[in-house]
């Protein structure tokens, strides 16, 4: 996997409600996940991916926006 896109409009709140593709999803809010760093098979994949995702939540969280 290259780039995974993950988007959803503004009201999602659940694991349905996001879109996920190879391109761009044109949702109100959109992430790209770019693993090309992870080794192949990695099983530990996943939790970097989240940890970052945590990583990104703070930052909102800490964000004048």
């Amino acid at each position: 996997m290259a780039t995974r896109f993950y988007g959803v409009a503004v009201g999602g709140h659940n694991a349905p409600d996001v879109t996920i593709g190879s391109s761009t999803t044109s949702k109100d809010v959109e992430l790209a996940v770019v693993d090309t760093n992870l080794p192949a098979g990695d099983i530990g994949k996943k939790l970097k991916v989240l940890s970052a995702l945590d990583a990104i939540r703070l930052a909102v969280m800490e964000d004048d926006i």
